[in-house]
């Protein structure tokens, strides 16, 4: 009979073994039915294709800037495809300085225009679009949602969210930035979100510093899971491991 130790530490040796390799699958891109993306051919892609005409004062110059644009992001998988406009609000948490992901409706409401239109801008991150959507549009009444994102990359994504009716397009952290950073220092934005002509397929910038170099396809869709669920698995996968291999070392 092995003594109990040893077993202990061999137990603990190979539940490690299978904790790591769970680690590795949730880390790699095999894990592909867990993190819900998909690929798309470039008609596909195209379909979501979103513009829009950005109207503003420009804060140097006090001059009206009117830069419309041609794929400036992506209509969301569930988004109605259409038109929305109004004064663009940097939706930003209360008694919370960096917070604007959108992610709740406790928000300073002096700020949103009263009887007129208006366009949420929100940041990617903490919570899933759908709640991003259904916070702006449902609740707080938004015209419709532009989520840009929180990591430089070319693609865009394809949001999903379970809001009927409500325009949401997805942009690059480049762009808006650049418009969060305009409505932050008070500047007054007007947006009008539409889909492009069919003739349309050329990209073109806002302005010289409002470009994004996107590349259009292909696409990664990302759907209801959100990739910080498998971050927070991969960590409580490694806390676990070290845990046991602690133990079996201890009582080896």
């Amino acid at each position: 009979m092995f003594p109990e130790t040893t077993i202990s530490y061999f137990l603990g040796c190979k539940l490690c073994g299978i904790l790591a390799m769970l680690m590795v699958y949730f880390c790699s891109g095999t894990a592909e039915t867990f993190l819900h993306q998909k690929r798309l051919t470039a008609e596909e892609s195209s379909a979501y294709n979103a513009l829009a005409n950005i109207t503003y004062i420009d804060p140097v110059t006090h001059r009206l800037e009117s830069r419309p644009a041609s794929d400036i992001g992506k209509f969301g998988l569930h988004s109605r495809i259409g038109i929305a406009g109004g004064k663009l609000l940097h939706l930003r948490r209360r008694n919370s300085v960096m917070d604007y992901h959108g992610c709740s409706t406790d928000v300073d409401r002096s700020r949103i225009p009263q009887g007129e239109p208006w366009i949420a801008l929100v940041r990617r991150g903490r919570c899933r679009f759908r709640v991003k959507v259904r916070n702006a549009v449902t609740v707080l009444g938004a015209s419709g949602v532009v989520v840009y994102n929180n990591i430089n990359e070319r693609d865009l994504v394809l949001m999903t969210h379970s809001v009927p009716g409500a325009v949401s397009i997805f942009i690059d952290k480049l762009d808006g930035e650049f418009l969060a950073s305009l409505v932050d220092n008070g500047v007054h934005v007007t947006m009008t979100i539409y889909p492009p002509p069919r003739h349309l397929s050329q990209p073109h910038s806002i302005q010289h510093n409002f470009k994004s170099n996107k590349r259009l396809v292909p696409e990664i869709v990302e759907l209801q899971k959100s990739s910080a669920l498998s971050t927070a698995v991969n960590v409580a996968l490694v806390v676990t491991c070290t845990i046991y291999v602690t133990i079996a070392v201890l009582f080896h």
